[in-house]
């Protein structure tokens, strides 16, 4: 009498042939499951990259936009308003400026000079508007008197994916 090796044993028994499709069915599935999980999860890796980088350009832009408000002010402070300081710079979106520092001189001043500048992928630019007051003494957009002791200063920073602005008013203090 011969004896079968593993007649009894449940890992070497034959597979009938519809257990092997469903196997191979259920490695299939399996398979597809884990490549859309990995697919999804590159895809939120790849969009937490991309805000990521929107939100550093946003935060460097709004630093530049301040720099250029603090340093028109410490401009205004530092000159003669009607004579070299902001009662004589040229208004309108056609006549933008931007600050240089002088460092020949001691302190260092800031020289306004005309035109743009940029700083690394952003454009930056001052705007310098005339403003109008009513009888009230309230700005006004259209009509008023000229005040000439008072300037809309808008900065302007730009890059490929977005411009923003930060407006103030400046007066003769002096």
């Amino acid at each position: 009498m011969k004896k079968e090796k593993h007649k009894n044993c449940p890992l070497h028994a034959p597979y009938p042939t519809q257990q092997r499709g469903y196997i191979i069915l259920e490695a299939f599935l399996a398979v597809m499951v884990i490549g859309i999980a990995l697919a999804v999860f590159l895809d939120i890796g790849a969009l937490s990259i991309k805000t990521a980088t929107s939100i550093k350009k946003s935060s460097q832009a709004n630093f530049l936009l301040k720099e250029a408000m603090e340093t028109t002010r410490n401009f205004r402070d530092g000159t003669t308003w009607s004579t070299n300081g902001l009662g004589t710079t040229t208004p309108g979106n056609n006549n933008p400026y931007h600050f240089v520092l002088d460092t020949s001189t001691t302190p260092n001043t800031w020289n306004l000079t005309p035109g743009t500048e940029t700083i690394d992928i952003f454009t930056r630019k001052i705007i310098f508007d005339q403003v109008y007051r009513d009888a009230n003494n309230n700005i006004v957009s259209s009509g008023g008197t000229l005040d000439a002791d008072t300037k809309k200063v808008t900065a302007t920073i730009s890059w490929p994916d977005r411009t923003m602005n930060l407006i103030t008013y400046l007066t003769n203090w002096k």
